[in-house]
């Protein structure tokens, strides 16, 4: 994909690694399609981002993800990319799982992932072209205590990616995933928790985000995974040594 003049959607554009993505394809000359719940900090955005386009949506409902794939395509004439970029972490060890709560993360971190794919697909095949890039994650690969329901919705979110790539090819659609490692956003703290006072490992959280990543390096990979349009784009060698286990 050729960035500059692209139209680009960007779930999760509030802040962390969805917003500094947005920041970095504006620069780059892409008009950005801004999505996520807070719709103060989109206007904002859209004000700073040349030819941007804010579109208040909430991931787990819908038709709000419908309507926005509507919005941004009625607005620019044709949707080049979309990054899945939205999602939730979930604290809590096997014995403490809620159920409510499984499927609410699973909601966000898979089946959002589908109905926004599923609705930009058409547009992307009557283009032929188009590029999806999943933003999953490298505990994807992991085994960390009181992180099953995440690091497994990722795995599925994984699966669907690699599937999705495979189908889509003979319509001239790339689908890619990029797999971060920590990264310093609020991501760790926006975790939903089952115990908030000693975390689900009972120890107190498991990663300290702060000294993670840089938004701004994932962003910069997410970008090259939109350019080349490759399957699988790493922060960090040792996730595909991981990956290979």
């Amino acid at each position: 994909m050729n960035i500059q003049g692209s139209v680009i959607i960007v779930t999760g554009a509030s802040s962390g690694i969805g917003l500094c993505t947005a920041q970095l394809l504006s620069e780059m000359g892409a008009k950005v399609a801004l999505v996520a719940r807070s719709t103060d900090v989109l206007k904002q955005l859209e004000q700073e981002l040349p030819d941007s386009f804010a579109v208040t949506t909430d991931m787990n409902d819908w038709e709000s993800v419908r309507s926005m794939v509507k919005a941004v395509h009625a607005h620019y004439g044709r949707i080049d990319g979309l990054v899945n970029n939205a999602g939730k972490a979930y604290e809590a060890t096997i014995e403490q799982i809620d159920p409510d709560i499984f499927e609410e993360i699973f909601r966000l971190n898979v089946l959002s992932v589908v109905v926004a794919t599923q609705e930009v697909l058409p547009i992307m095949k009557a283009q032929g072209s188009g590029t999806i890039v999943n933003i999953n994650s490298g505990t994807s690969f992991m085994r960390i205590p009181g992180y099953s329901v995440y690091s497994s919705s990722k795995r599925a979110l994984m699966g669907i990616t690699l599937t999705g790539r495979e189908e889509f090819a003979p319509y001239g659609i790339l689908v890619s995933s990029v797999y971060p490692g920590m990264t310093a956003t609020n991501f760790g703290v926006n975790k939903v928790v089952a115990d908030e006072e000693k975390g689900a490992s009972g120890n107190g959280p498991v990663r300290d985000y702060t000294k993670g990543d840089a938004p701004e390096a994932v962003a910069a990979l997410i970008v090259k995974a939109l350019e080349e349009g490759g399957a699988e784009y790493f922060m960090h060698d040792r996730m595909r040594t991981m990956e290979n286990r």
